[in-house]
Order: structure tokens, then sequence, then C-alpha cells
């Protein structure tokens, strides 16, 4: 009787170099006709693109739905990663090679029902809870009990071994395992040693019936796909696949109960594409569910099982240990060349003192802690993210196709000069050269698709000047944006200017249209702000929100006012302003009338910028027409007290308004009324820098006699809201309030001073109150 045919299944631990250094021992050996790995069959169509010169790990394969680009997976590989080592391996010897897990349209679909049915489940848990009374709603809205923790088998074979968790464990045995071992003989220990655990895990139920029900599904799609290859192919086949997994791979299932098992399973239509990827996401800091803790280490060691000199441990301490100093030295620490040798001859005996054939990332780095940083963990702190993480970020070839968005991106990188890093750093552009104006370009538009790549930190000090300062931070989560945005066009241009006509479309109140009116133009996207413009117009012949108009009128202005060194709608966008600014002025009294505390709020941060905004403007006859409404405001007994406050101050500020004037206005604030009405309305008052308050001596000790007139019951009621007010200041500066208080008001000198004519200054002098809003 014949034997039945077997794949040979090469348990490993995903981005493992040691166990990519076993599979290529153990491929080497075996001489497969073809090879197998686990992953989503939809990534066959990208394996050949693998090969390639171009290609430089590490990097994912994308799969994400084609309706709905957000719903997406990533498969990652670095170039230590077994899977990624296998399929170079059968590119080299052109032999087939294949993806064998469930398929990305199954998984997708099946993430998407999950999602929305924890949402229908929240919703309906809220609403009950909303019925119910206080204490049966402390009981509903209590956070569910979260699935048991999954036992991790390597934990119980950890454990046997005399090992503290399975982490070290598995690197102790596999990924540090030297030399001199069969890796076929590894690869059987493995299986035996899994496949016992396994069982022990299911006995212990250490994994929930969902996510056991999850594996099953996998698995059944792994051994159709098994079965298929070993009945097209005469050789022998291997399949790569998580350790894990082997226990259920062996199980003798008929082809039959393997298709009822993944019967009826919904699917999706899935898009896939490589995408660069990092060391920082490959790292379980980044979240990762299969990353490791140190991709900067497992390289390094990658480094020691892939180079054909076979230096062993001595030439891969010293290395790691020189590395250590020299990223220690950038940082400005004292790191010897001969402090590195005794880190590394240190790091070779602990490694012989714990029975190990090669240092472990910990012996490494109690070596470099004591001979390199002197016992000073904050040393070791400060590189550790380079050293033991990595900052790499992949590439591809350019020969291989990309979504248009991600090809037409990677145009703009090189014409920019500008490489996607995660690490953050500062650029600073002056807009006035063509390269300034052509990143700030690429990056705004890049925010426009929701990719904020770049933040602009630094936007006001740069005003006037034409310099923008921008935080710039890659992620590979960014390629999803980039299918995202495929909806709106196939270039980063088209798109910017789709989506944001789409949400200026969509946009509720007219503020938020007025800074799509302004990412547009700053974005160099001129057709896109003209449509917005036009629907800004149209919603503020609608719109009554006096606090939303005001809003909307500050971000045009700063456009108006300083540009953005691109050609700029001007005459368009003054009459915008224009009919913005009179709508506010005609009808800020009455709408200052009964607001609530968080819509108060809300209008006394929209007068600031509108005031300010109106300064800047420069047009006459909306200035002086928004003074009057202020004067107007401060007599009006409806209007909110904060609201009369502000502009009580600014009348003060601005000289329209007298000494006499304004003390005769806040004493009718304020006598009489309410201690919370008369403390909003001081509150409001006052409130800016104390370096105004030290200096103007009639408003200081206007506000000084106020509170010296107070009964004793009044006091203790308005000083809650007073040392609100003052909570702005810092303490220097209410340090020096007391004491301009406690010296008493100073009447001006009688002895008048001469003063020559100056010309020049006359000039400049209308000029300089423009510029400081004042009137001229």
């Amino acid at each position: 009787m014949v034997a039945k045919r077997k794949a040979h299944l090469l348990g490993v631990r995903h981005h493992g170099p040691g166990s990519a250094a076993l599979l290529k021992g153990a491929l080497d050996a075996l001489d497969p006709a073809c090879v197998l790995i686990e992953g989503s069959p939809e990534g066959d169509a990208l394996i050949q693109y693998a090969g390639l010169a171009g290609m430089k790990p590490p990097l994912a394969m994308l799969f994400y739905a084609a309706d709905e680009a957000a719903n997406a997976v990533f498969a990652p590989f670095a170039e230590f990663s077994p899977e990624w080592v296998a399929i170079q391996w059968a590119l080299a010897r052109s032999r087939p090679v294949r993806f064998i897990d469930w398929p990305a349209s199954v998984s997708l679909a099946l993430a998407k029902t999950a999602r929305e049915e924890a949402i229908a489940d929240l919703e309906k848990k809220t609403a009950e809870a909303q019925k119910s009374d206080k204490e049966e709603q402390g009981e509903d809205l209590a956070a569910p009990e979260g699935p048991a923790r999954r036992l991790d088998p390597l934990d119980l074979l950890a454990e046997a071994a005399g090992y503290g968790d399975g982490e070290t464990f598995w690197n102790g045995l596999i990924e540090q395992h030297g030399s001199g071992q069969s890796p076929l003989d590894i690869f059987t220990a493995i299986e035996d040693a899994m496949t016992e655990t396994r069982q022990h895990q299911t006995e212990a139920g250490g994994i929930s019936e969902a996510e056991w029900l999850r594996e099953k599904r996998r698995e059944a799609f792994m051994r159709g796909h098994i079965r298929d290859a070993l009945k097209n192919h005469e050789g022998e086949v291997a399949a790569v696949v998580g350790a894990w997994h082997i226990g259920g791979l062996r199980e003798e299932t008929t082809v039959a109960e393997d298709r009822a098992i993944i019967k009826d399973l919904p699917k999706i239509k899935v898009e896939a594409t490589w995408a660069p990827w990092s060391d920082g996401r490959l790292s379980y800091a980044s979240g990762y569910g299969a990353g490791v803790i140190s991709p900067g280490w497992y390289r390094h060691l990658w480094s020691l099982y892939s180079n054909d000199r076979h230096e062993g441990p001595e030439a891969f301490a010293a290395v790691w240990q020189a590395r250590t100093a020299a990223l220690l030295r950038q940082e400005g620490y004292d790191a010897s060349t001969a402090s590195a040798i005794e880190a590394a001859r240190l790091a070779l005996g602990l490694a012989s003192m714990r029975g190990l054939s090669v240092p472990g990332l910990a012996e490494m780095r109690d070596a470099s802690l004591s001979s390199l940083c002197h016992g000073d963990d904050m040393q070791l702190a400060m590189i550790e993210r380079k050293l033991y993480i990595g900052d790499r970020i992949g590439e591809i070839d350019e020969s291989v196709p990309q979504m248009p968005l991600a090809k037409d991106f990677e145009a703009w990188c090189k014409k920019t000069r500008l490489k996607p890093d995660e690490a953050a750093s500062e650029i600073k552009l002056d807009l006035r050269s063509e390269a300034g104006l052509l990143k700030s370009t690429f990056l705004h538009r890049l925010n426009l698709l929701g990719i904020h790549w770049g933040r602009l930190i630094d936007a006001e000090a740069g005003r006037g000047t034409y310099r923008e300062i921008w935080r710039l931070t890659w992620s590979p989560d960014m390629s999803v944006g980039l299918a995202e945005a495929l909806v709106w066009g196939l270039t980063i241009e088209q798109a910017a200017a789709a989506a944001t006509v789409d949400r200026g479309r969509k946009a509720e109140g007219i503020a938020a249209l007025s800074e799509l009116v302004r990412g547009a133009l700053v974005a160099d996207l001129p057709k896109a702000a003209g449509a917005c413009i036009d629907l800004l117009q149209a919603a503020a012949v609608l719109n009554n929100d006096i606090t939303d108009l005001m809003n909307a009128v500050a971000p045009l202005v700063r456009i108006v006012r300083y540009g953005t060194a691109r050609k700029l709608p001007e005459p368009e966008l003054r009459a915008l302003v224009t009919a913005l600014g009179a709508e506010v002025n005609a009808g800020v009294r009455i709408g200052s009338r009964q607001l609530d505390d968080d819509t108060t709020s809300k209008r006394m941060n929209a007068m600031r910028s509108y005031d300010e905004a109106l300064g800047l403007f420069g047009d006459a006859a909306l200035l002086e027409e928004w003074r009057r409404q202020l004067a107007l405001l401060v007599d009006d007994e409806q209007a909110v007290a904060p609201v009369v406050g502000f502009s009580l101050r600014r009348l003060h500020d601005l000289g329209l308004w007298n000494e006499q004037q304004v003390s005769a206005a806040f004493s009718r604030q304020i006598v009489g009324e309410t201690p919370a009405r008369a403390g909003s309305f001081v509150e409001a008052f006052i409130a800016g820098s104390a370096e105004v308050l030290i200096q103007d001596q009639a408003l200081l000790f206007l506000i000084d006699e106020w509170l010296c007139g107070l009964d004793e019951e009044m006091f203790v009621e308005s000083l809650p809201l007073l040392r609100r007010a003052l909570t702005g200041f810092d303490a220097s500066g209410r340090k020096r309030i007391m004491q301009r208080i406690a010296g008493g008001r100073k009447e001006a000198s009688a002895v008048p001073v001469e003063t020559g004519d100056n010309p020049a200054f006359e000039r400049a002098l209308p000029l300089l109150k423009r510029i400081l809003g004042m009137s001229v």
C-alpha cells in the first residue's frame, strides 16, 4: 500500500530571523517543487514583484475593500521574515509560490460585519440604559467583560523548560539558535511540541469559541490549498505557516468537512497592492498583532545568519556594541572604541554564563549599560528607538504597478525632495522660492485629503514673511488614506480639489466653508476655492448665526491681508468679507441677547477674532459701524454681560471713550447687579495681558475702586469669578499688579514737555495706528 503523500509543514514565527534562517536551510535540503505560504491568496499577483532590485523591506501587502478603502488590512514583511525568505527562495529558483490562508475578501467582510454588530449592540445598550434608573444605568453602561486572555502555548512550553516566558524561550531556542543544527530536525521538534501544546491549550480553555471558529475556518482554507498543491505537483510541497497552525493542518478531515465549515462566508471585492512599511510599525509598540519587540535587534540577528562569511558571535557582538557607541556619540555622550570592545566582551561573557551560544538582546543591553553608559539608564533610553526598533522605511521598485494616487504621491515626493520618515522633523519653507512653494502646496493638498503627513505648527508667525514651519511625521497607515482618496481622483491635485468641494457641499456652518476656502487657496486649487466661495455666499444669505458669521471672516481676512504667495481672487474675497461683515454688524446687538453659557463662550472667542480681523481688513465703513455697535452693546440691558464687558474694554483700548464715560458705564454694569452677572462682566472686561492693566492706570484703579466698594457678602460672592478672571495672568504679572495698586494712583506731571516737530513721525503715524487697529 502506497503511503499517503503529505506536505512538509514548516512552523515559523512571523518576523523571526532565526526561523527565517532555519527555513532557508530546510528549503535548501528539501528542494520542494512548490512553496506555500500562510497569507491571503489575493496577494499571489503581487509575489512576482518581490524579487525586483528596487523592493527594499520593510514592505507590506495592502488589501482593501474596493468600495470602502478604510476597511483594510496589511500583511507586512521584513527582510528577516520567514515568509519573505520563502518568496525570495522560490523566485530565485523559478518555483511556484502561493498564499494559502483565507481570502482577504472573507476576512474584511467578516471584520465589517463585526464592527457593524458591535456598533448596533452599543447603541441598543445605550438606549436601554437611558430608560433605566440610575442604578440600572450604572450596570448597563459598565464596560463589558472582554474575552478571556488567550493562553499562549509558548508560555506552556517555557514553563516546562524552566524559562520565565514564551518570548524568552522561543528566542533562546529558535531565534538565537546559533549554528550546527539540522533545520529539518528542528522543524520536526517544533511540530511535535506545538501540536502537543495546542491540544493542552484547547483542553484548558485558553481560546474563546469565536477565536476557535475563526482559526478552524482559516485552517480549512489552508488544507484545501495544500491538497491542490499535492495533486498538481509531483515533487515535495513545503508549507510555511505559523507554528501554532501545524496541529490543525495535520488533522485528518475530508474535503466535504472543510467545505462545510467555510460555506456561505460573506465576501467583498478586494484590491491588493504593495505599500512601504516601517520598523516602527513592525514593533509590538505599534499595536501590530504579529509584531516583534525589537526589529532593529532582529535585523542584526539576521545579519549573523545571512552573512556568507559566518564571522561568529565575537564579530556579531562587536558590531552591535560599535553601533551602540556611535549612536551614543551622536547624542553627545562619551562612548569610546575601547568601551565598545569591553561591552562586546562582557556580552559574550554573560551569554556564556547563561548557557547561550550567541548573546541575546538582554545580554547586549546589560553590557551596553555597564560599559558604555556607566549604569546610566537615561543614556541608553536616548537611543533605544533608533537602536532597538530602527528607523527604516521600505521602498518599492518603480516598475511595480501601484494605485494611481500612490504613484502620483511618489512623483510629488521626488519633485519636492521630501522623503517619508517616521521620525518627527521640522522644515521651514520660504514661499517666495519655487521649492518652498511646491512643498507647501503638496502638504496642504494632502491635508485636504485627510493625510496629515505634515502639520502646520507656526502659520501665524510666518504670515507676512512668506514663511511656514511644518512638523513632518509619516506613518505607513497613510497608504490607506491614499486608497480612500481614489474616489476623488487619480492625482493628488484632482483628489484634493474634488474632496474639498464635496466637503464644502456637506459643511455645516459658514465658518467651516470659510476654512475650506482658505485651505483651497493655500493648496493652489483655484477652481475648488471658487466653488467654495460660491457655496459660502449662498450659505451666508440664509445664515442667522452671528458667531458662525464672525468665525468665517477671520480666515478670509488673513488671506486678503497677508496673501499666500499664490494668485488670489482678491476682488471676490474682499466683496465676500464686506458682505459677511455687514451681516455681522447688522445682527450682533440683537444676537447677543439671552445666550446660554456655552454659546456665550463661543461668541466671545468669535468677537475677539472678528474685531482683530476688521482692524486688519481696513474697510473704514465696516470698522466705523462695528465700533458703533460696540457702543450700543454697552448700553443694551438685554445683552449678556461678557459681551458688554468686551465691548466696553475695546472702546477704552481704542480711545473712543474717555475715562469718565468708561467709568460711568462700568458702574452701571455692576451696581445693583447679581454677583454672577457683575463677575462675568468684569471677567470679560479685564481679560487679556497683565501688562495692559499694569500700564493702564485708569483701567487698573477703576477695578480697584469697584472691589473696595463691595460689602463683605458681595465680595465673597464675587471672589470666585474674579479669581477665574485673573487665572490667565502669570504669577509675576499678578505680583506686579499688586505692587502697582500698593503704590497708589500717580498724577500726571504738571510740567509741560516741549516736543519739537517731527515730520517723519507725523507721516508714519496714520500707518502705525492702522497697524495697531486704532482709529486714524
